[in-house]
């Protein structure tokens, strides 16, 4: 309701006020140029989704693996996560033309700079998931001689998973942002290629019009990651109802 009110008051004022299209298109504007031209948005929305995903799971792998050894070794921390954090801070917007220069005009410059872009949140959350174990427990499989991978496998991954299902949801957003920004940067085809012509033509209603696309696209990516972590979790605490705590 309030995001039909908007809209209902967004198209009122743009047509009382008789603001022109190119500084602010109307939303029956908007809605006509996107499902209208579905067989222009849809493969670019398709490549920016493959790019965007590709760099998750990139992204998320390395800092799994980081994660592990940093949260098993602090020697590996202390060398390891400054660099970390170094990569995290450094705009990616900067160093995304070198990625172009060294891979040319393909997926990977787009996949390269989501997974940096994604791979930290992965990266703290797996460590602090990986060490936020109960300690009796923990000296419970120590006392039977389990031994490190069982411990790992069977108490710190299970423990893990809601701080990995987090991160998984913030990478979300982020790989989209990635991927968007490394077309931005230099591309034949993307939503981030549209907005990027469509920005310097003044066509503001494709330019909004590719912008509902990723942000379609983006939610879905997002529910979907919902319904993954209520069936991967449904026994952890924060997936029960106030009844089954009771």
């Amino acid at each position: 309701m309030v995001l039909a009110a908007v809209l209902l008051a967004w198209e009122l004022l743009v047509r009382a006020l008789r603001v022109p299209e190119y500084l602010l298109p109307p939303p029956t504007a908007i809605a006509a140029e996107l499902f209208g031209s579905l067989d222009y948005y849809v493969p670019n929305a398709w490549v920016t989704f493959q790019e965007a995903i590709g760099g998750l799971a990139l992204g998320s792998l390395i800092g799994f693996v980081l994660g592990v050894v940093m949260a098993r070794s602090a020697f590996a921390e202390r060398f390891l996560f400054p660099l970390a954090v170094g990569v995290r801070v450094t705009p990616i917007i900067a160093i995304a033309p070198i990625f172009i220069i060294w891979f040319g005009f393909t997926v990977w410059p787009k996949v390269v700079v989501a997974a940096l872009i994604t791979f930290f949140p992965v990266l703290t959350n797996t460590i602090v998931g990986l060490r936020s174990v109960d300690p009796c427990t923990l000296e419970l499989m120590r006392s039977v001689h389990a031994s490190e991978l069982e411990i790992l496998r069977k108490l710190r991954l299970p423990n893990a998973l809601p701080y990995l299902m987090a991160a998984a949801k913030i990478g979300i957003s982020l790989s989209l942002i990635g991927a968007l920004v490394g077309e931005i940067v230099g591309a034949r085809e993307g939503l981030g290629h549209v907005i990027d012509n469509a920005s310097i033509n003044l066509l503001t209603t494709t330019v909004f019009s590719a912008v509902i696309a990723l942000t379609v696209m983006g939610v879905a990516l997002t529910e979907l990651a919902n319904v993954v972590e209520h069936r991967v979790l449904f026994w952890h605490e924060s997936h029960r109802t106030s009844a089954e705590r009771t």
